[in-house]
């Protein structure tokens, strides 16, 4: 190569070093045609991708506003990437998750390498992330309000995944200047809905393939569930939840559990709008649900807790029906690996409330999350 061409092609690659970095959205908006993501049953997100890059959209409730957060995943292989917060290069190499609940797609999609950190290990069921937790290969940053942010520096993430549900910390992280994409599967009012976002996730990892794959038998088992429960002759009422700290936080008439007790056959008892779980006196919670035939309870309780753990707790509980008839089913977060796996496994979730709501719709089946409270 003589010495003009030389000169050429410096000139080149100089200009296009100072497009990435002065001008960042003119090295990645290119007039290219885009293709939208087919999306089933997620409404949180959206992916759009062209030839250069994928655009993808998450939305979040504020003020009742919904609003989109904006970020350009880019090939690295394909082009440069400009130093920018909303843009990010992928396939993603080191990752931080900072709540339990997003490890569940990098579980289902087999890809736990990428990971560098986690919030903390505490009810972590997983044998391979403990192992590279206690060999030090994933660090634990610790939770909102007490994030160690010389240990998340250090490792220099290319993306942190964090949860919009929670505060505290987070103004912390964002002078760091790392991409923070929030995770926000758990607004979604539908198990398939959260079950959709493995899609999202596989976007920053390279596994589109593998998470459509995935998701597709997932959506298939469930659906066939939900149509072997639609047509019970019977329809038990069920409920949730129990008190807290001196409130008792019932999901509303049109929220996610819901949703899940319809599809299990059952009639849940609350009849309001409401999407997201609102508090309750104990007088109002048993005037209406005192006589229902189920009750449904995820709690994270010593592992021996049973009935008579739970009438101590409040000897009240003792005058609901389905306490009497042994219809409690509960989920305890301390025997199962509840929170980084349900997401992804809404079919065995729809099984196990069958089981209890209709026995004889799958007589061999044996529950995985929820069992009889003794």
């Amino acid at each position: 190569m003589n010495w003009k061409n030389r000169l050429i092609n410096l000139i080149s690659s100089a200009c296009l070093l100072i497009a990435c970095l002065t001008h960042p959205s003119k090295a990645i908006d290119a007039d290219k045609d885009t293709q939208l993501l087919p999306l089933e049953y997620a409404k949180g997100f959206q992916i759009e991708e062209n030839e250069s890059e994928k655009i993808l959209k998450i939305y979040t409730l504020n003020d009742d506003k919904k609003q989109a957060e904006v970020f350009h995943l880019i090939d690295t292989k394909n082009q440069c990437t400009p130093k920018d917060a909303n843009v990010i290069p992928v396939p993603c190499k080191r990752i931080i998750c900072l709540s339990s609940t997003q490890l569940t797609y990098f579980f289902a999609l087999d890809d736990i390498d990428d990971i560098v950190a986690i919030n903390s290990s505490r009810h972590l069921f997983h044998k391979e992330m403990n192992r590279r937790i206690e060999e030090h290969l994933v660090k634990q940053v610790g939770k909102e309000g007490h994030f160690n942010t010389e240990l998340i520096a250090s490792l220099n993430p290319d993306v942190i995944f964090v949860s919009p549900f929670k505060t505290g910390g987070f103004d912390a992280l964002k002078s760091l200047g790392f991409p923070l994409v929030p995770m926000a599967a758990y607004e979604e009012e539908t198990p398939l809905g959260r079950a959709e976002w493995v899609k999202m996730i596989a976007a920053f990892i390279g596994k589109q393939t593998e998470a459509d794959s995935l998701f597709n038998a997932v959506a298939e088992r469930y659906n066939s569930l939900k149509q072997l429960a639609a047509n019970v002759e019977n329809r038990p009422t069920v409920f949730s939840g129990k008190m807290r700290s001196g409130t008792w936080y019932v999901p509303g008439g049109d929220s996610f559990y819901a949703h899940y007790f319809r599809d299990a056959g059952a009639t849940y008892i609350f009849k309001d709008k409401k999407k997201a779980a609102h508090p309750l006196d104990f007088e109002t919670v048993y005037a209406t649900a005192a006589n229902c035939d189920y009750w449904r309870i995820l709690l994270p309780e010593p592992l021996a807790y049973n009935k008579q753990s739970m009438k101590s707790e409040d000897p009240r509980y003792a005058d609901f029906k389905a306490f009497n008839n042994n219809c409690v089913f509960v989920c305890n977060i301390r025997e199962v690996p509840y929170y980084e796996q349900n997401a992804m496994k809404p079919d065995v979730v729809l099984s196990d409330y069958i089981h209890f709501l209709h026995p004889e719709l799958l007589p061999n089946y044996h529950p995985y999350f929820y069992k009889q409270l003794k």
